[in-house]
């Protein structure tokens, strides 16, 4: 077993950036010290080797994830779950960077479904300078509780950083929304246009703690009563160089309900833990 050891270390230094993997499983003592018998230690060594490949090899393509994930249980005199995850990858190459992002959210209360939302969107962006950028982007959402099954959006505009620094960031978009939008109720599909205008700004406390709070705006040109406003404050821990924690108030706002018991504002309250890698 420990000649395939040696592969692996002549592979690392025909490749110099496995050269760091090498030295620390040097250190590790997985070369040297290698017993017959110690599975542990050879599936870890290769566990270690081929996720340091991988990340490597992501890392040149210029690939980034954030990956997060809530879960709450509730038991005894009351019975209730809600679970909620939340993915975004970029992939930028050159000028061009490619986005795609879902989140799903689900309650139930003694059984019963409370709350059920989802969304994925694909963006495609074009850097002009490091302060410009133009995108296209389509993506479905689904929140039956707030009285629509589906609604598609097409989305074209700019976006224009006002401060872009390491502990502070700012910037804005505007552009054009085309939206197709089945409701949950007995209602004919809707096809409307919307502007759209969105701020969001970063704020880095510390090492260990930053903020974020955006804010979107979209009025109807079908139907000027159905604006909507979209805002999230939020507050980021560091735990390590891999996870933090995160807690989020989300608000989404219609200001055009479809029936007279339906409210205007639906909040969503998370807390998660997020993986950056």
């Amino acid at each position: 077993m420990p000649q395939y050891f040696a592969k692996i270390k002549i592979f690392c230094v025909e490749f110099r950036p496995y050269k760091k993997l090498l030295d620390n499983l040097n250190r590790a003592g997985y070369f040297t010290k290698f017993k017959k018998g110690s599975s542990m230690k050879l599936a870890l060594a290769f566990v270690v080797f081929f996720t340091a490949n991988l990340a490597l090899a992501e890392e040149k393509q210029g690939w980034e994830h954030e990956s997060t994930l809530g879960v709450v249980k509730v038991g005894g005199n009351s019975n209730s779950e809600s679970y909620n995850g939340k993915q975004k990858t970029v992939y930028t190459i050159n000028k061009n960077a490619l986005t795609l992002t879902g989140q799903y959210l689900e309650t139930k209360t003694t059984g019963v479904q409370t709350a059920k939302a989802w969304d994925a969107a694909l963006r495609y962006e074009f850097i002009i300078s490091a302060w410009w950028s133009a995108f296209l982007q389509h993506g479905a959402e689904s929140d039956s509780f707030a009285g629509y099954t589906q609604r598609d959006n097409s989305d074209i505009g700019a976006k224009y950083f006002i401060i872009q620094d390491d502990n502070e960031k700012l910037f804005t978009e505007a552009g054009y929304r085309y939206t197709k939008t089945l409701s949950s109720q007995a209602a004919p599909t809707k096809y409307e246009s919307y502007g759209r205008s969105y701020i969001e700004y970063t704020r880095k406390f510390n090492d260990s703690v930053s903020g974020k709070v955006w804010v979107e705006y979209l009025p109807n040109f079908s139907d000027s009563e159905a604006y909507l406003v979209n805002y999230e404050p939020s507050v980021t821990v560091l735990m390590n160089s891999l996870l933090s924690l995160k807690v989020a108030y989300l608000v989404k706002y219609h200001n055009k309900t479809l029936t007279l018991n339906e409210k205007k504002e639906d909040t969503t309250f998370t807390t998660a833990l997020v993986a950056k890698f």
